[in-house]
């Protein structure tokens, strides 16, 4: 189906509903991501791009807390009688905290990855657009998310495109050069990637200092 001027899940009822919307929602931003980011930077409502991205966000979180359960059950001819029934309820209660609370980081996430990007957008001169647009972008952008519940490979993919993503939304909806959002995007996530090396870095030398200290 064609993209209208508006993301499928902003315009649901030309789409036949809430799931069928945000299934269109969903295949537009991973599969046709400048024709989808073009329709994203024509509305500066907020409320949608939210929901959609904390959805999936959310949706991936809980299914990643299933799979880590369904993983534990091989060790569980080893436990006791009693530790099979302490791991078991504790299982369960793990995946309903998440099930309750787990939108909570997928929405902080989104709004702190959102006004960094849009910092270092503003620094290398590609907002053209206000922090509701660059957030509209990311929440979108977190599509991809969904296949971090593939083991092992998952997170990996998901991180990729989810940052591959974001530029070309960036880029569509603040209606800027390609490589400012790729500076916008990716500057930041060097530095963190830095700055994680550099502590672990001086905990190593530190643990090594006090070993060979007599």
């Amino acid at each position: 189906m064609a993209m209208g001027n508006l993301p499928p899940f902003e315009d649901r009822e030309a789409y036949g509903g809430f799931f069928p919307a945000l299934l269109q929602t969903w295949v537009g931003a991973c599969f046709r991501p400048t024709e989808f980011f073009e329709s994203v930077g024509n509305s500066q409502d907020l409320t949608p791009a939210l929901l959609f991205g904390v959805l999936v966000g959310w949706i991936s979180v809980v299914i990643g807390a299933a799979w880590s359960l369904v993983f534990q059950a091989p060790l569980i001819p080893m436990m006791r009688q009693e530790e099979i029934a302490g791991a078991l309820m504790g299982g369960v209660a793990g995946l309903a905290c998440v099930g309750l609370f787990g939108w909570l980081p997928v929405l902080l996430g989104i709004l702190i990855s959102g006004l960094i990007v849009h910092l270092f957008l503003m620094l290398f001169g590609g907002a053209n657009q206000g922090l509701t647009m660059t957030l509209r972008v990311i929440s979108y952008a977190y599509a991809p998310q969904i296949f971090s519940v593939v083991p092992l490979v998952g997170w990996c993919i998901a991180g990729v495109w989810t940052l591959v993503l974001v530029v070309i939304g960036i880029a569509a909806a603040h209606r800027t050069d390609t490589w400012r959002a790729a500076l916008a995007v990716l500057v930041p996530v060097i530095l963190c990637i830095c700055v994680v090396g550099i502590l672990y870095t001086a905990i190593f030398a530190a643990i090594f200092g006090a070993m060979r200290s007599p």
